[in-house]
């Protein structure tokens, strides 16, 4: 039985709530500074939202609103009681239902401030416990839980709870730069700082700022060694000007026992311009999974019993009665979706080279899947590729440094050459690229005529290294594998202690695995195709638009599946890098552009439907970009005039942080069975992608579909999705989170991302 995190508000469907309207003294009356407001009320412990169907805001209360001001970046407002209440009920209609979800996230939020001892960072709905569970190497783990209420269509307004882990260095950033200790020890702390921070990578560090009673996120500038709180000069605060840092936190958190001497760190805040000083034992830093102590690796990884059991402690420690009525209690068990309400998914039928198939499994049995995913390779290495291009590149580079025996350049480049071939069936040719230093590959490769594809090994795995390349051969393809992997690989094959046939077999089978898997990316990047649909797919194509972290670049990705399977990629820079939103111009220009290029494909047909996935959030005048683009293709006959073009935003991380997972018969918790979709309303689907079959660690992180119209059939959008994750080319064996059009969008954001930290260095 499929079992959600949620937990569902009584009555139910019959849920409604009265509310107080409210009137202020602004001018700007527009739905987004409304909000604004209401969020800004939220630390005045009243739970306000604004309904743009009303034209007003809805205060949770009974009685009469008290006179509040609320303050924001640069403007005031009052906020008085308008002598009206308002019924919402959830079964009105959809408005009053999200109404009723975010009035209701709000109050619980209000009380979880109040019931428990946690504190928030950069987030209303992300609530930290004040003691670390878990210390190793200085570095301390934190649980977090994430809290949101969701309108569910047909079952009412539920309270989701998600558990994770955030890990903080336990020396503050004065620690880390002491300067009245050893010299050694003095770079040993500012290189385990670096370390840790991330900053080799070209990034800033992450930063909590503890003010005690609040929690402030903040990003690492510099360390100014020479300058203390007294003598950081004048400082202008909230247009409040103080002769010094020290002034200010005398004036403002005497609590926190600031001292003329304490040393101060330069910090970026979101939304100011310019780094800002602070005490720096008031700082201390947060580190990212890539820098974990081993022993810390899998702390994050919570499996589903276990997670199951945190969220059930913190309901017990807050509480059911969150809205102060004995008849609006929130449920004392998860949420258990009934059986119609779930969508059951299979992975696809396979098509393979020479007519070869591999059937869906009969059964929605973890078994079956399983096996599924273990006869991909074994067909694949029979026939070969699908498809490979006619004009395919037939020369792979392999830059390996001089440390390499013979041995070992020798075996990578001859299994690599060969597999490839075969899976080809078409002659690939090696040259060896031998270097000392990064510098004697570029200056080899920049000769060729042409960019090209190359297996490059690693000696130094400095991430600075990475980039360095990814900048320098920004026209290459290039797989990235590690000296030491290569090494203890091919030194495990070759150990006297393998001599038992049995450790031997299991020596040789890491190492095919190991050139295999290399194999499988330097296929995608010579653009073949190693396997398609047998069946028709819902739609002929489907687009992926992504916008990169930096939010620098953007990038298309155009996944042609009728008659047969082609993907384009593009990534191009973006003209505003303060918004994710795309310019709707460019996007257009840019969506038509990759369609053409489409197009030149001689077996290209036009296209009758249209899946467009749009990750995160379809924000500004993006869906304008869309239609236009649509028209132009109709013009240029790349699209039928009636075809049918859906617009669904693709959530990779869920903002209202629902979990699936399974409770048996006997009440033991277990990971779900992939391919379970739990529609919550008609526009909305949670899909799980991965799950039991293959998943060993953590809980299955679904991800969350939603439509941009209400015309979209979902169920439709649900199996095109799920089966785009089976084209998981650089996986066979295992589940993939993401449709294959957005893991290559992902891909190319990253690089591109490398090569502008290299670029801004």
């Amino acid at each position: 039985m499929i079992e959600t995190n949620i937990r569902i508000v009584g009555p139910g469907t019959n849920l409604y709530l009265f509310t107080r309207c409210a009137k202020n003294t602004t001018q700007d009356h527009s739905p987004k500074f409304l909000e604004q407001v209401c969020k800004k009320l939220q630390y005045q412990e009243l739970a306000a939202v604004y309904c743009p169907i009303r034209q007003k805001i809805l205060v949770l209360t009974r009685g009469p609103i008290p006179p509040v001001t609320v303050k924001g970046e640069n403007w005031i407002v009052e906020v008085k009681d308008a002598n009206e209440d308002q019924r919402i009920d959830f079964s009105a209609s959809e408005n009053d239902a999200e109404l009723l979800a975010q009035l209701i996230e709000r109050r619980v939020l209000i009380e979880i401030k109040h019931r428990l001892k946690m504190r928030t960072i950069d987030s209303p709905r992300i609530w930290y416990e004040n003691t670390l569970f878990r210390i190793d190497k200085g570095i301390a783990a934190y649980r977090r839980f994430e809290v949101s209420a969701i309108p569910i269509e047909g079952v009412g307004v539920g309270i989701s709870v998600d558990v994770g882990v955030a890990f903080f260095t336990q020396w503050t950033v004065a620690e880390f730069f002491r300067n009245d200790i050893p010299r050694r020890e003095q770079e040993r702390r500012q290189e385990q700082f670096e370390s840790l921070s991330q900053r080799q990578q070209g990034q800033k560090g992450t930063l909590l700022y503890d003010l005690d009673k609040t929690l402030n996120k903040c990003y690492f500038d510099e360390f100014r060694s020479g300058v203390t709180c007294a003598t950081t000069g004048k400082r202008i605060v909230k247009r409040q000007e103080y002769r010094s840092l020290l002034e200010y936190y005398q004036q403002n958190q005497p609590h926190l026992k600031i001292y003329a001497n304490d040393r101060v760190a330069m910090v970026s805040f979101r939304g100011i311009d310019h780094p800002q000083p602070v005490a720096a034992k008031l700082l201390c830093l947060r580190v990212m999974n890539d820098s974990l102590p081993k022993p810390l690796k899998q702390v994050d990884k919570i499996p589903p019993k276990q997670r199951a059991k945190l969220i059930d402690d913190f309901w017990q420690h807050l509480g059911s009665d969150l809205l102060g009525h004995r008849k609006l209690q929130v449920a004392r068990y998860f949420w258990h979706p009934q059986g119609e309400k779930v969508i059951h998914l299979k992975p696809e039928a396979l098509q393979f080279a020479d007519e070869y198939s591999l059937p869906a499994p009969q059964n929605r049995t973890e078994a079956e899947f399983r096996e599924h995913y273990r006869q991909r390779l074994p067909r694949l290495r029979k026939v070969g590729c699908l498809d490979v291009p006619f004009l395919m590149e037939r020369v792979v580079h392999f830059a390996i440094p001089n440390k390499a025996t013979e041995e070992m350049r020798s075996r990578l480049i001859v299994d690599v050459t060969k597999h490839l071939s075969q899976l080809t069936k078409k002659p690939i040719t090696p040259e060896l690229v031998p270097y000392t230093s990064l510098d004697e590959v570029f200056s080899k490769l920049n000769r060729q005529k042409k960019p090209g594809i190359i297996v490059f090994v690693f000696e130094d795995e400095a991430p600075e290294n990475y980039y360095k390349v990814a900048y320098e051969l920004s026209d290459w393809r290039v797989k990235r594998i590690t000296f030491r992997e290569l090494e203890s690989k091919l030194t495990h094959l070759q150990s006297p202690e393998n001599s038992n046939n049995d450790q031997l077999s299991k020596a040789e089978r890491d190492w095919n695995s190991f050139i295999e898997m290399t194999v499988l990316d330097v296929l995608q990047q010579m653009d073949c195709i190693l396997w398609g649909f047998k069946d028709e797919p819902y739609y002929d194509a489907h687009l992926a638009i992504d916008v990169g972290r930096d939010r620098r670049h953007f990038a298309l990705s155009l996944l042609i599946l009728r008659p047969s399977l082609r993907i384009y990629t593009v990534v191009k820079q973006k003209l505003n890098t303060k918004r994710e939103t795309i310019n709707e111009t460019v996007l257009c220009e840019e969506i038509v552009r990759l369609s053409q290029q489409a197009a030149k494909w001689k077996h290209f047909q036009r296209l009758r439907s249209l899946l467009i996935l749009r990750d995160g959030r379809e924000c500004g005048d993006e869906l304008k970009g869309i239609n236009k683009a649509k028209e132009e293709l109709i013009a240029k006959k790349l699209l039928e005039k009636e075809a049918e073009v859906d617009v669904v935003d693709f959530h990779k991380s869920i903002k209202k942080g629902t979990r699936l997972w399974e409770r048996t018969r006997e009440n033991e918790v277990e990971q779900v069975l992939e391919g379970k979709a739990l529609p919550l309303n008609n526009r909305t689907v949670v899909l799980a992608t991965t799950g039991a079959p293959t998943l060993r660690q953590g809980t299955a992180a679904p991800v969350m579909l939603v439509a941009q119209s209400d015309d979209i059939d979902m169920v439709h959008v649900t199996f095109a999705v799920y089966a785009s994750t089976h084209l998981n080319f650089s996986s066979p064996n295992v589940a993939q989170r993401l449709p294959l059009e957005l893991k290559r969008t992902d891909d190319e954001l990253k690089s591109r991302a490398s090569q502008e930290i290299r670029r801004i260095r």
